[in-house]
């Protein structure tokens, strides 16, 4: 967990990322990050969106303000 983290924690406020680019960024597995991702949304330390500029487009993560806090320390 701690590669996904760190690339969250790389990001600024307003980072937004792709399920691709979290995933090559932390070198982890689509099954493993999918893993990952529902636990830190879970937590309330993560959450999902999707653009409004393209119907069907993939949906992208954020790292919340609680999540920000609990990661960095």
């Amino acid at each position: 967990m701690r590669r996904l983290t760190d690339v969250f924690l790389a990001g600024d406020v307003q980072a937004r990322f792709s399920s691709g680019d979290l995933r090559r960024e932390a070198n982890i597995t689509n099954q493993r990050l999918a893993t990952l991702l529902e636990v830190l949304r879970d937590r309330g330390w993560v959450t999902h969106g999707w653009g409004e500029s393209s119907p069907g487009a993939p949906p992208y993560y954020m790292l919340t303000d609680v999540g920000r806090r609990e990661l960095a320390e």
